[in-house]
């Protein structure tokens, strides 16, 4: 058995006799018959697909694939031949190249490739930081503070701080704690705070500049040249109430003088005109007093009332006369000043109504004041020869609830009791004197 071996039938390696599989490619050779050298022979082509663990024999398919490669370089030659050909029969009838020399084909340079050219650089882009503006801050103005003089009242501190309406009375009075608005201290100090600058409605626009017109020059002396005007100085405007007129001052003229030519007084001269200052007056004297200064300057413009025209008596007609219309006199009529309109005051508050008249009162006349509480009905009247009057506390009702109230202010004739002219009405809220309590 020592000179027995068993072939594979797959991969035809010999293998020992007890050998169950195959050394080679690990075939079941289990059942393969044992040969000796004698007796062998050349590999079966019968192979038993029982054996091994493929079903394609590889001996089977050695022949035909040998076969296949014999056709397919047959097929490759003939082509080549075919191609070689056609190359000669070609070129036969064109005339033979010229041999190149060695050297030259040596010294032949390389073809030069076409350089690529680099564009222009890509802009990167480079995030700018954003910048925080700062908030500059804006001083606040100071306030108008006057110090109290001998002669002064809180309207003339009012006037002469460039107020020309009281409506700002009730909040000095707030600010500066004053109690009784008619009585403040020599030396204290009063706050009122500056007017706002309004326009004027009467006021004309500026004639326009053609830009175009003028000079570089020109132009940059415009651009940085200062106003030629105070913009918060109050203008005079061309209307005026029933009543007045417009007084130009001339050389030499005092306000006293101009009392004497309309027939008025200190105090009502300074009531129409809160935008000039009447120092150290005395208004309980008809002329302000020896201590009176106003300063006047000539071509100033102040409100004066208009003097009263004199009937003369219409002569009889002749027939052949143009009539001319008789002149009526001017009516002297009441405005109101403060307290503004829905006013609120507490308890405690002291309430001075405020007016102006357009002429000076007859012998026979007086301002009669009138407050009307809507929820009760009470009506309160007063009469008086100023242009002020503070309710008493005993108009104020009891209880600790708000009351509204309606008041106005006629020319009241003393002797017939007949009421020439009214102003319009206005309402003011007052809380009772109980809520103090």
């Amino acid at each position: 058995m020592a000179d027995t071996f068993k072939v594979c039938p797959i991969c035809q390696a010999r293998n020992s006799s007890n050998a169950s599989r195959c050394a080679t490619c690990g075939t079941s050779i289990s059942d393969v018959t044992a040969w000796r050298e004698e007796d062998y022979q050349q590999p079966r082509t019968d192979y038993d697909f029982r054996y091994g663990e493929t079903d394609l024999s590889e001996a089977t398919v050695y022949d035909r694939g040998r076969l296949l490669s014999l056709a397919s370089a047959a097929i490759l030659v003939l082509a080549v031949g075919m191609m070689a050909a056609a190359f000669l029969l070609q070129g036969a009838g064109r005339e033979p190249a010229a041999v190149i020399p060695a050297t030259a084909a040596a010294t032949r340079s390389r073809p030069q490739l076409p350089t690529v050219t680099p564009g222009l650089p890509s802009a990167t882009f480079t995030a700018i930081p954003t910048q925080t503006e700062v908030p500059t801050i804006t001083p606040t103005p100071r306030p108008c503070i006057h110090s109290v003089s001998a002669g002064d009242s809180l309207i003339s501190i009012i006037s002469g701080c460039g107020h020309r309406s009281l409506d700002i009375m009730p909040t000095v009075v707030a600010i500066n704690g004053i109690v009784d608005e008619t009585r403040i201290l020599i030396g204290q100090e009063i706050v009122v705070p500056w007017p706002s600058p309004t326009a004027d409605p009467q006021a004309t626009a500026a004639p326009a500049i053609d830009s175009a017109a003028l000079s570089d020059d020109d132009a940059n002396a415009d651009e940085f040249a200062p106003l030629s005007f105070d913009p918060f100085a109050p203008t005079p405007t061309a209307t005026l109430l029933p009543g007045l007129m417009w007084h130009r001052v001339e050389t030499g003229e005092t306000m006293i003088a101009i009392a004497v030519q309309y027939n008025t007084n200190a105090k009502i001269l300074s009531d129409l005109n809160p935008e000039i200052e009447f120092a150290l007056c005395e208004f309980g004297q008809a002329y302000g007093g020896p201590e009176c200064i106003v300063e006047l300057s000539v071509g100033q413009t102040m409100r004066v009332p208009a003097p009263t025209p004199t009937l003369t008596p219409w002569p009889t007609a002749s027939g052949s006369e143009t009539p001319t219309p008789i002149p009526s006199a001017t009516e002297n009529t009441p405005h109101i000043l403060s307290p503004p309109n829905q006013a609120f005051f507490g308890p405690q508050d002291q309430i001075t109504l405020r007016w102006i008249a357009t002429g000076t009162l007859a012998q026979d006349e007086v301002f009669r004041v009138a407050l009307s509480d809507i929820a009760t009905g009470v009506t309160d009247t007063a009469d008086t020869r100023d242009l002020l009057f503070i309710i008493p506390p005993q108009w104020q009702a009891t209880d600790d609830q708000r009351h509204t109230y309606l008041w106005q202010v006629s020319i009241v004739n003393i002797d017939s009791g007949a009421v020439n002219r009214t102003t319009e009405t206005r309402t003011l809220v007052w809380r009772g004197a109980g809520a103090s309590n």
